[in-house]
């Protein structure tokens, strides 16, 4: 069974809930919720792929996790993925609005579920677009702010400092070419700007009284050739 987070009950695991909290404070809160999030990841087997018959691709596939909820925003276009070399660093995921509503702040976790850490956790980097400070729905935007408007895209890439990490972490732990090739994508947030958005994996906040849970799963996407 999926584990449920419920990152809004206050006392428990509110970890969001102080809106006063430093933008120091941001990793340790991400980390957290990223933990209850990726341990869902630990109970799936991998998936056997066949190899590329091309030497600079890999069969590399992207999956992106599943709450129930209609999101309001469409991955359109993924690419760069199956490079051999520089993928995560090179990767750009093209997302569009498709909702009625502008969003300031998008904040999408990509991880890899067989290149674990010491501690279990899979090794993982962002893709952000807007503020970190704006991470909450809560969070309101300033007059500096841009917004993605409704039927906008926009590209996400992950910034420079976590793609040459996880190049280092890649050839410092020997990691196999093969623990890369699932990927996996979870929505971390959203914010429309107006104290509405997304969070959690793609849960509605605020959730108000029809909220409810509902079954987890990831869905492939569809990714561009090389």
């Amino acid at each position: 069974m999926t584990p449920q987070v419920n990152l809004e009950r206050r006392g428990t695991l509110d970890f969001f809930g102080n809106a006063r909290a430093r933008t120091m404070n941001l990793v340790c809160i991400i980390s957290f919720v990223l933990v209850a999030l990726l341990g869902m990841a630990a109970a799936q087997e991998p998936t056997g792929q066949s190899e590329s018959n091309r030497s600079d691709s890999v069969p590399r596939s992207l999956e992106v996790l599943d709450v129930g909820y209609k999101l309001p925003i469409e991955i359109v276009s993924v690419r760069n993925l199956q490079r051999r070399k520089h993928w995560i660093r090179d990767l750009e995921v093209e997302i569009k609005n498709v909702s009625a509503k502008p969003i300031y702040e998008v904040y999408l976790t990509l991880f890899m579920p067989d290149d674990k850490g010491p501690n279990g956790a899979p090794s993982a980097v962002s893709l952000e677009y807007g503020r970190s400070e704006l991470l909450h729905p809560r969070q309101r935007p300033s007059n500096d702010d841009k917004s993605v408007g409704p039927g906008e895209t926009v590209l996400l890439r992950v910034n420079a400092p976590q793609g040459t990490g996880y190049e280092y972490h890649f050839a410092r732990e020997n990691v196999t070419e093969q623990a890369t090739y699932r990927v996996r994508l979870i929505i971390l947030a959203i914010n429309f700007g107006d104290g509405t958005g997304f969070i959690n994996g793609g849960m509605p906040y605020p959730g108000g009284p029809s909220f409810e849970y509902k079954a987890h799963r990831y869905v492939k996407i569809p990714i561009d050739p090389n």
